[in-house]
């Protein structure tokens, strides 16, 4: 075995072993997008609900003046069948 031999061959086993890294990281890096991607896709649905939630408490808000509105005319008719 000379020295040129084992030169190559180390080589082709070092060249070997970076690929095996490489494609190690290239499967790590995909990974990471996917769980990027969901991520992303959960946070669009939380913007959503918080808006819905947020719309949720305006509505509310509005049926309690209007609640409120009803309350006081019903106050009056009270008050006009009471002057009767």
């Amino acid at each position: 075995m000379d020295f040129e031999f084992g030169f190559k061959t180390l080589w082709g086993v070092a060249a070997a072993a970076f690929w095996f890294w490489v494609n190690g990281l290239s499967g790590r890096l995909k990974d990471a997008d996917r769980r990027c991607d969901d991520l992303q896709r959960e946070l669009y649905q939380v913007k959503l609900d918080y808006k819905t939630k947020a719309e949720a408490h305006s509505d509310r808000e509005n049926i309690g003046r209007a609640l409120e509105r009803i309350e006081e005319k019903i106050d009056k008719l009270a008050e006009r069948k009471a002057d009767k």
